[in-house]
């Protein structure tokens, strides 16, 4: 006797809705206003119950995916210049999809999402939004957002953001120090960045920002070791701490900009798209299976050799 085949009519009956509701959720329908915990439950239920479609997934309702891009007012050149070259990425592979990107950008996300919504995107990559604004988007949002560089307390939405514990955990060993400093561009979600700062003391952290004092905060630490998120930091760090005590952590393929024999960790931008695109086309595939714990996906950090 053959297994059964899931249906939507089973998935229905487990979760007690109708088959529209389960056809609304799994379509991304913004037609009908489904609750968010119905969603997730019904989400849950189809990871669970390992429901696959009967017939292959049509072409969603339009050609455009959005790319959110969230800044804070003080942002440098640095921390933009990361943020669109993983725009760039993810725009170049949608393109291969048949797909065409619209980047946005916001420092109000919240209030901006009547204008994101707009555009009437199949699908919404938000990169570096702050948790709690997200959550209040997400409780209206209803086509597959994805966030990037970001960590939310959502299970219905999948988050890909380097591995920066280990990424850490490595540096601190090719540096032969448990105690070295940290500079870091400012990001908008706390969940991340408290994530990273939480491996230091805060009087190791720096921050930057338009309105910080690198130079004074280096000053301080010149005898130390120290940790660097982004290559524009590392390029500006080197010209007061010794190159051998630094491990930059670059999000791009090949950093040019840095001494030929600085200590760099590799979480580049190009691994991030392409683990979002791949998470994008399985959620327009209704594959819900999760491969993480709670839709977590940590980007693997490359030591260059």
């Amino acid at each position: 006797m053959s297994k059964h085949k899931v249906s939507m009519r089973d998935i229905a009956k487990e979760c007690n809705v109708s088959v529209a509701t389960v056809s609304y959720v799994l379509n991304h329908s913004e037609n009908e206003k489904i609750g968010h915990d119905t969603c997730l439950k019904i989400v849950e239920a189809v990871t669970r119950l390992h429901y696959k479609p009967r017939n292959a997934v049509k072409k969603q309702k339009s050609d455009l995916v959005g790319v959110i891009i969230c800044w804070k007012g003080h942002d440098t050149l640095g921390k933009r210049m990361a943020y669109y070259d993983l725009a760039s990425k993810m725009s170049a592979q949608m393109k291969t999809l048949d797909f065409e990107t619209i980047v946005l950008e916001t420092e109000d996300p919240e209030k901006d999402v009547d204008t994101i919504s707009s555009h009437n995107f199949s699908a919404a990559f938000f990169i570096d939004i702050d948790s709690k604004i997200a959550d209040k988007i997400t409780k209206h949002y209803y086509v597959p957002a994805i966030f990037l560089n970001c960590d939310t307390n959502d299970s219905l939405f999948c988050k890909i953001y380097p591995d920066y514990k280990n990424a850490i955990r490595k540096a601190k060993t090719m540096l032969n120090t448990n105690s070295p400093f940290l500079v870091m561009e400012d990001i908008c979600n706390e969940d991340l960045k408290d994530q990273i700062i939480g491996e230091f003391p805060p009087n190791d952290v720096f921050i930057n920002s338009s309105d910080a004092d690198l130079n004074l905060f280096l000053q301080t630490h010149r005898q130390g070791k120290g940790i660097i998120l982004g290559d524009i930091l590392g390029l500006e760090t080197e010209l007061y701490i010794n190159r051998h005590d630094l491990v930059v952590v670059s999000n791009f393929d090949d950093s040019n900009i840095l001494l030929p024999d600085t200590k760099i960790i590799f979480i580049p931008n190009r691994k991030i798209a392409d683990t979002a695109i791949e998470t994008l086309q399985k959620m327009l595939a209704l594959d819900y299976g999760k491969e993480e714990e709670d839709n977590r996906i940590l980007v693997p950090c490359e030591v260059k050799t």
